[in-house]
């Protein structure tokens, strides 16, 4: 035998299961302060995750207060992004971000590109070089933020592993 709801009861369920997830906040109004402290100067990108890897930065070259692990992507002849990267937090405008990159396999050369933010704390991305690798400091300021590469090949893939 089987069972049948009706309309009036499906509504009802619905309401009911909608207005538990009312209260809910998304992700990206959660308080960003849940993971780590970010100082009353820094602009929060929509990219930043406290609850992730966190670096803090200040006037110089950055220091990793946090543990970033590295990570991969493959670059094609088609412009393409990598996953996330470590969050950070910049502490002062002249903040500056060190990004450090090189192809551990692959028949290409790539050309690689990192977020960075400008003096109106808009995400850019800034030209790290083409090649085999590279490391090289980027603006980011007094942002709270998420690092990111991209990057594309004239042709064939390169397989990137970068911090």
């Amino acid at each position: 035998m089987k069972k049948m709801i009706g309309f009036s009861g499906l509504l009802l369920s619905t309401a009911v299961a909608g207005s538990l997830l009312i209260p809910a906040l998304p992700a990206a109004a959660a308080d960003a302060s849940a993971g780590a402290s970010i100082p009353p100067n820094v602009i929060v990108d929509e990219s930043f995750d406290p609850n992730g890897e966190v670096v803090v930065v200040g006037g110089g070259p950055s220091v990793l207060s946090g543990d970033c692990k590295d990570r991969a992507f493959t670059v094609v002849a088609v412009m393409g992004e990598s996953v996330n990267g470590c969050s950070v937090i910049g502490t002062k405008p002249s903040a500056t971000v060190q990004y450090s990159w090189y192809k551990h396999q692959g028949n290409a050369s790539p050309c690689i590109w990192g977020k960075s933010f400008n003096s109106k704390h808009a995400p850019t991305w800034t030209a790290l070089d083409c090649g085999s690798g590279r490391s090289k400091s980027v603006p980011w300021g007094n942002v709270a933020g998420t690092k990111k590469m991209k990057g594309l090949t004239g042709v064939g893939w390169a397989g990137v592993q970068w911090q």
